[in-house]
């Protein structure tokens, strides 16, 4: 991850904003071999203080607003929004301090407290935000993918057959290691585009489900061995205010992992161009395998 300066006028959303102070902007842009990308994600600097200007929607900063806002949660300070173009762009505090990306013992014990915090405060909300929709009606498009590998169609049904019923509490959706940053001792989780009253097990399958121990071609460039993740699942659950029974919650999470490599399936299954051979020697092919025998 780096920052690229980048011109004000290309920012018209930022000069509706109030700072104090000559106002100066960059870029955040993630380059890994050949991976590159710019987001819509800006680093703002005025007065000595430094801000994150992100280009967003009104559920995210409904999630700010409404749920996140004010409880003492390690999240980024959010200070509103201005409308540009028929855009939303959300004013936020800017955390400074490494990502997840390189997981240790202390980055493992700090999510499992930022996390629990959040999901304790929202387990089986009775607020309905929508979210859970939107979330079902994809997850079940998605099953259609796995129909030409019977032993993960399988699995996939146990999944979905689990959804209704599993514990909701607010989750991120995104919580991938490049979503959490650590300052100060404690893990920040950033990016609630994503955001709402999910199943609780989603946001800790997606940290531990992209985590290859050595580099491979077609995973996350994120980096965590077994007993890393074992440390976040047991602390996690250990801070649960309501926990589910342990054998229900490991479940949980597997069921919840093997949708997470479906999701990246899903898009290899759908190009013609993609053989049979290659999809079944990769990374996310190989675990949602491993991860369906487990689970059946």
């Amino acid at each position: 991850m780096f920052l690229e300066p980048t011109p004000l006028e290309d920012l018209p959303a930022a000069s509706l904003l109030k700072l104090d102070g000559a106002v100066t902007a960059e870029q955040f842009c993630d380059s890994d071999g050949d991976y590159k990308r710019k987001y819509n994600v800006y680093k703002l600097t005025a007065g000595g203080k430094s801000y994150v200007l992100k280009k967003s929607d009104h559920r995210e900063s409904t999630v700010y607003r409404d749920f996140l806002q004010g409880r003492g949660f390690a999240v980024p300070a959010y200070w509103g929004s201005v409308e540009h173009e028929g855009a939303i762009w959300l004013l936020m505090e800017y955390i400074d301090g490494p990502d997840l990306r390189r997981f240790d013992q202390e980055k493992a014990l700090a999510c499992a407290e930022t996390l629990s915090q959040i999901q304790n405060a929202y387990w089986k909300s009775p607020i309905d935000d929508g979210r859970f929709r939107r979330y079902w009606e994809r997850v079940n498009r998605r099953a259609a993918c796995l129909q030409g590998s019977p032993e993960l169609a399988r699995a996939y049904q146990l999944f979905l057959a689990r959804q209704e019923a599993c514990p909701r509490t607010l989750c991120s959706g995104d919580f991938l290691q490049c979503n959490g940053i650590l300052r100060d001792g404690r893990v920040y989780m950033i990016d609630w585009a994503f955001g709402g009253l999910l199943p609780y097990a989603l946001d800790i399958a997606r940290l531990i489900a992209h985590g290859p121990e050595k580099s491979e071609p077609d995973a996350f460039p994120f980096y965590m061995d077994a007993a890393l993740r074992s440390a976040f699942v047991r602390a996690h659950y250990e801070r649960l205010a309501h926990r589910p029974d342990w054998a229900q919650y490991v479940q949980d999470i597997k069921l919840a992992a093997l949708n997470e490599y479906a999701e990246f399936l899903e898009v290899q299954i759908n190009d013609p161009e993609t053989p049979r051979e290659e999809l079944e020697s990769g990374f996310y092919y190989r675990r949602a395998v491993e991860t369906a025998k487990a689970i059946l």
